[in-house]
């Protein structure tokens, strides 16, 4: 097998970079942004009503995130992970097609690539990281932190 580089200085300003773009993009200000190219006018119902909808779509995907977000940011991921894999395993797919959109598909393959650890993505389905779904080595106690912080993260099955 090919050996791996994780660059951690990358891991964690892609990690950066995508939670903010999850943040910005069902943000208020992002909504209006969005949705204003439909629809000229917005009562304050209206975008009220949006945020709160677009709020329960985002958050499943920034639980998910937040463990993995913390390892990143604290130097610790040091072997390859198939993000985008686990991504999948925890918000589906109708969520996974949301992170196809413009406003959070750039962010998210730089962190789907950076998490390879220079890996191309054949080598890495070829790779036990991958085969065995391995998840960082401080994965569980990043989730416990998050828990007990009234996060909501729950394995998935």
């Amino acid at each position: 097998m090919t050996t791996f580089n994780m660059n951690k200085p990358e891991i964690e300003q892609a990690a950066i970079e995508f939670k903010t773009a999850l943040i910005n993009w069902k943000s208020r200000e992002g909504i209006i942004g969005a949705f204003s190219t439909y629809r000229d006018q917005w009562t304050d119902e209206d975008v009220s009503k949006a945020v709160s909808k677009e709020t329960q779509v985002i958050k499943p995907v920034l639980e998910a995130f937040e463990p993995v977000y913390r390892l990143a940011i604290q130097g610790k991921i040091e072997k390859p992970f198939s993000f985008q894999s686990y991504m999948m395993t925890y918000v589906g797919r109708v969520l996974g097609d949301e992170l196809s959109w413009p406003e959070v598909r750039e962010p998210y393959q730089r962190m789907i690539n950076s998490l390879k650890g220079g890996l191309t993505t054949e080598e890495l389905i070829d790779s036990i990281y991958y085969r065995n779904n391995l998840l960082p080595e401080h994965y569980d106690q990043a989730v416990k932190e998050i828990v007990a912080e009234g996060w909501t993260h729950n394995y998935p099955q």
